[in-house]
């Protein structure tokens, strides 16, 4: 008695196995989940923006550039940026009066490149572009602490293009 009681209250290894089209099924969809995911990582078609906060700089030298501030007028700036979008973390769209901004964080090191150069040029200006377009030369009145910075006088469908790409992992 003891042998069959065994017997039948044993459970078999294989009757609690999934069949073969269940587990195939699921690494088919997992799968399917997983291409899905990595093609709208980066929104699909959309362009990673080129986001810039330089130094305006008063002469031409090797290490500036000329940027056109607006149709009439051009600036030189650093060839070399504070802050690109390589350094930023995270970015949104908001909307204020009249104008859409970018807000941004960047990592520690940018912020504090921020910061010293602000430090040491108090009076200067900087240049804030997007896709190669000035948005603003704001004269520094004291150095810039933290990681958070805006650039106004965007459009709605440029200020939420750029935040969607930076914030879906878009690095250049």
């Amino acid at each position: 008695m003891h042998e069959s009681f065994r017997r039948r209250s044993c459970v078999n290894p294989r009757m609690n196995r999934k069949p073969p089209f269940v587990i195939v099924h699921t690494l088919l969809s997992l799968t399917i989940c997983l291409s899905v995911a990595c093609a709208t990582r980066h929104a699909a078609g959309v362009p990673c923006p080129a986001v810039e906060m330089s130094a305006v700089a008063d002469t031409p030298t090797d290490s500036t550039k000329t940027v056109t501030l607006n149709d009439t007028t051009t600036i030189l700036m650093s060839r070399t940026p504070l802050v690109a979008t390589g350094d930023i973390t995270g970015a949104t769209a908001s909307q204020g009066k009249d104008q859409w901004s970018l807000d941004f964080t960047v990592t520690d090191d940018a912020a504090m490149r921020v910061r010293e150069f602000t430090k040491q040029h108090v009076g200067r200006r900087l240049a804030l572009l997007v896709d190669g377009k000035v948005y603003g030369t704001p004269r520094i009145a004291s150095a810039i602490t933290g990681n958070g910075y805006r650039i106004g006088g965007l459009n709605r469908s440029d200020a939420e293009r750029a935040a969607t790409a930076i914030s879906n992992g878009c690095r250049r």
